[in-house]
């Protein structure tokens, strides 16, 4: 296993990789080595870096809070439907 400061990445074997994977992982979750390189035969194989940070969503879920007012005297509990204002069709008669 190679070791590089200035990058922080680590070069393993293999079958290196097997014995140390756990720590490896906890290594490069918790921001110790940045990426571990894994190789077979002397060529890489696999990398394994840290997982990318959830995207920020803030530039489409919210970007219109605060547009809507709704008026203080807006009763939210009272019926959806009321035939004499809508007058089109009664529900339970059916077409006018």
């Amino acid at each position: 296993m190679t070791y590089d400061l200035v990058s922080g990445e680590v070069v393993i074997t293999a079958t290196e990789f097997k014995a140390k994977c756990l720590d490896l992982l906890d290594r490069v979750n918790s921001g110790e080595i940045r990426r571990v390189r894994i190789t077979k035969r002397g060529k890489e194989v696999a990398v394994v870096a840290g997982a990318a940070a959830p995207a920020d969503r803030g530039d489409f879920i919210g970007w219109q809070a605060g547009s809507v007012s709704l008026p203080d005297d807006l009763d939210i509990d009272g019926p959806i439907y009321d035939p004499e204002v809508d007058g089109v069709c009664d529900p339970m008669s059916g077409l006018r």
